[in-house]
């Protein structure tokens, strides 16, 4: 038996769920759907009730079922009426489950019945092609797949999304924005099987077309993603849209890594003493800072939206100061704590910085520099006659840099709004080796941390 078929033949015991489990999610797809429609029958309108989702096609990981159940609304409710109709069928219904509100094009409803994720979706009863909302070809997607897949099928895409998630490239959500569980689904579906599928990805060409059929041309041109995947249901939607640049070289990186050199963590991950073993050894810790602050509970789709915006902005707040950025990421529990980190090329710089002045014929501009500058160690004229300044550097650390700025002056720093008080009151900020005291008890950062500065061994190192 080679290496890959031995891999895989592992593989195959970490993605199939055992009939015990399989038992645990009917009875809460039955008890979900048991209340789902107890409550539609008290309301005038009174939609359809479908399965979807992983758990209606047969595709779901072991450990990671959820269960999807659309209500198709008349076409004649309004959109803002939809949404709060299932909102409310969603949260009454599931009421003793703590349901949340999450949120997609439009609201729906999230909660755990007897330890099952469970989404509550509303969608419009539409026919195929004439979409009033993006959750209306959710149904079909469903359908497709029931029809085209068998046992054999199932288990290939299995395999495909636990090595998605292995490399960390699992799940279409804003945290994410990777590979979804109907994308994998889509690419087995034209692929036929997880190895003929990553070899394919692992000489995919730069905008790489996936179609289950021939489409016009000038369709495709209407796309600019580097992975264009047309949904079988609507080759007008381009699945590939929602997926990050660096996901799809991720996914072509590692697929031509794990077919040289195949093996299980490729399935399972890297392990977290792992992560903080290589993130002390890496030269690099000593340039990396951390940004950890506590928040409100909020939609984790909003969350994700403030946090990728502020974390863009306060790198160009440290730039502007000069402190020049190589890597940043975001990360959360995705429930009351966040940070941001960023390697630097360096953490401190020189205490005095040349600044530039005008030429000497400009008399008012080089009274206004001289003004200015008067406390510089030392003024000079150079070559191309301008006047030139060595002056103290503001902010040669970073950490007083960004301590003055979160404390003093977040509200202009191009924090999102929505955690602007929440930064400001709880805000720490960790350097190098503080960096790791954090992360060991915190895998969330951890993981992002080992992704900044660690080769990640899914395809970016050799052997």
């Amino acid at each position: 038996m080679d290496k890959i078929q031995e891999v895989l033949n592992e593989a195959i015991k970490l993605v199939e769920p055992s009939k015990e489990e399989e038992e645990i999610v009917q009875k809460a797809t039955e008890k979900t759907l048991e209340l789902i429609k107890k409550e539609i029958e008290k309301c005038k309108v009174k939609p359809q009730v479908v399965l979807g989702g992983s758990y209606a096609k047969g595709t779901w990981l072991k450990g990671e079922a959820d269960i999807d159940v659309f209500m198709k609304f008349p076409l004649d409710v309004d959109k803002d009426a939809l949404e709060k109709l299932a909102v409310k069928i969603g949260r009454t219904a599931l009421k003793d489950y703590k349901p949340t509100l999450r949120y997609a094009e439009h609201p729906y409803v999230e909660a755990y019945v007897n330890g099952v994720r469970v989404n509550i979706v509303g969608c419009y009863d539409v026919r195929k092609g004439e979409w009033k909302s993006a959750a209306d070809r959710s149904p079909y997607h469903t359908i497709l797949i029931k029809d085209k897949f068998n046992d054999e099928l199932r288990r290939e895409t299995r395999l495909l999304k636990k090595f998605m998630k292995g490399i960390g490239i699992y799940g279409a959500e804003v945290a994410i924005q990777g590979f979804s569980g109907y994308v994998c689904e889509v690419l087995i579906l034209k692929y036929g099987s997880f190895l003929s599928t990553i070899k394919e990805a692992s000489n995919f060409k730069d905008r790489q077309i996936i179609s289950l059929e021939k489409v016009d041309e000038g369709l495709i041109k209407l796309h600019k993603s580097p992975l264009i995947i047309l949904d079988p249901i609507d080759y007008r939607r381009n699945l590939g849209a929602a997926i990050s640049p660096e996901n799809v070289g991720k996914f072509i990186l590692a697929s031509r890594s794990f077919l040289t050199h195949p093996d299980i963590r490729y399935f399972t991950g890297i392990k977290i003493v792992k992560t903080l073993e290589e993130l002390k050894a890496s030269s690099l810790i000593k340039n990396l800072v951390a940004i950890t602050f506590k928040h409100k509970p909020r939609s984790v789709d909003i969350l994700w939206g403030q946090l990728r915006r502020s974390l863009v902005h306060l790198k160009r707040q440290m730039e502007l100061n000069n402190f020049k950025v190589f890597r940043m990421a975001c990360c959360s529990d995705n429930k009351r704590m966040s940070a941001f980190l960023y390697l630097l090329e360096e953490i401190n710089l020189p205490n005095e910085v040349v600044k530039i002045g005008p030429k000497v014929f400009m008399s008012k501009d080089v009274e206004r520099f001289l003004l200015k500058n008067q406390d510089a160690k030392i003024l000079w004229i150079g070559d191309d006659l301008r006047i030139y300044g060595l002056v103290k550097r503001k902010y040669p650390l970073i950490r007083d840099f960004l301590n003055d700025l979160l404390s003093k002056n977040a509200p202009s720093s191009g924090i999102a709004p929505g955690l602007i008080s929440d930064i400001e009151q709880s805000f720490k900020i960790h350097i190098g080796d503080e960096v790791l005291k954090v992360a060991k008890n915190k895998s969330w950062l951890a993981e992002v941390a080992y992704g900044i500065i660690c080769k990640d061994g899914f395809g970016l190192r050799i052997g």
